[in-house]
């Protein structure tokens, strides 16, 4: 008897047990849909409503190439080396354009640019820009991507070189590469009259690129080098998403090197993974010592005023551990808010549905994860 009665208690703690452990499933589930479907610090759209329809159009595909250009002086006069291409669906095939076709389009369309990261070869780099140019069918309406090519192949080899060595060159040769790929971003989109939006997007180094371009746009100097027509003041229309960026993660606040970047921006996108397992070595390239803009993302409450400016986007668990490009495409959460953001076809959709607070320093999965522990322990008890 006092078996049977011990095995009923046992199976009423058993079926206890079970329901909280559903419960707890529940709340988690519950919390990272909102993560899913809001960015953490982004009021602007909300993607509980935007679904991801991959069958619109196609964008138009531009490619500027800089590879032949100056990269690190010499960069007004360099400018005019720059090449543009236009892809022809029809033939398929590139067709070499003039800056002033480039210019013309503008107004058609919005544009995002997209620089990409480290050690690409031109060949390399390209399949990147496919990898873009088919994801962004599934963003709505009309639509220009702009594929940056930029000198980001390796630059020292290993003769007389320890690996490390040559590694820790290469990352810093390159770094200042892609903050004079910055200038250049910057003088062709001074030349546009930003009537429609205009995304300056980059990748890794090809973030730099992105920061940089909007610190000159904004006014700021770096290295002595400042854009004639820079300004202390926001842009209307302009914006900037930062991917993985491989940079200090203080650098876009404001008086630090990238600082006038949320003052030139209307909006800056950025995500962060806390375990990409190529940023977390960061502090060992940086002169600082600091994490990486693509691991901790950037401090809101540095940004002051600016703050409301920022969309934060955690992107893990989705991407794993990855640094790289594709995972983060593979994922209808950054695909969305990246349409979202760069397209303002897409936020007619997010008219009737309620946003995240955008003025919460918290993110949903750091308030879940305390209450998880806690129902854990008391479960003990």
């Amino acid at each position: 008897m006092s078996g049977l009665l011990n095995l009923v208690a046992l199976s009423g703690r058993v079926l206890r047990f079970s329901a909280l452990a559903l419960a707890l499933v529940l709340l988690f589930s519950g919390s990272a849909l909102a993560q899913y479907c809001t960015c953490d610090e982004c009021d602007e759209c909300n993607l509980r409503t935007c679904s991801l329809n991959c069958c619109h159009e196609l964008p138009e595909l531009w490619l500027v190439n800089t590879r032949c250009a100056p990269r690190c002086s010499n960069l007004d006069a360099g400018f005019d080396c720059i090449t543009y291409k236009r892809w022809d669906r029809d033939c398929c095939r590139w067709v070499r354009e003039s800056l002033e076709s480039f210019l013309a389009e503008e107004a058609t369309r919005p544009t995002l640019f997209y620089s990409h990261g480290n050690s690409l070869n031109h060949k390399n780099a390209m399949k990147s820009c496919w990898l873009i140019y088919k994801r962004m069918r599934c963003c709505q309406g009309k639509k220009r991507l702009v594929f940056w090519s930029w000198p980001a192949e390796r630059v020292y080899k290993t003769e007389g070189l320890r690996v490390r060595e040559m590694i820790r060159k290469n990352l810093r040769i390159k770094y200042v590469y892609s903050e004079y790929q910055g200038y250049y971003m910057a003088k062709l989109v001074q030349q546009m009259s930003l009537s429609q939006r205009v995304m300056i997007s980059g990748h890794s180094y090809g973030a730099i690129s992105a920061a940089a371009a909007l610190h000159y746009l904004g006014g700021g100097c770096l290295k002595g080098l400042t854009l004639e027509g820079g300004r202390a003041e926001e842009r209307p229309n302009l914006r900037a998403a930062i991917i993985s960026g491989a940079f200090d993660n203080d650098m876009m606040i404001p008086g630090h090197r990238y600082g006038q970047s949320f003052v030139a921006g209307e909006k800056i996108f950025i995500t962060r993974n806390i375990n990409d397992k190529t940023l977390k070595k960061w502090p060992k390239t940086s002169w600082t010592g600091r994490q990486a803009m693509g691991v901790t993302g950037i401090n809101a409450n540095c940004l002051g005023v600016l703050r409301p400016k920022l969309c934060q986007q955690t992107m893990w668990p989705e991407v794993g551990r990855s640094h790289y490009l594709k995972p983060h495409l593979r994922t209808s959460k950054f695909v969305s808010a990246l349409c979202c953001l760069s397209f303002p076809k897409c936020e007619q959709c997010s008219a009737d549905t309620p946003v995240a607070d955008a003025t919460s320093p918290a993110d949903s999965d750091e308030v879940v994860l305390p209450q998880l522990v806690g129902a854990l322990e008391n479960h003990r008890r």
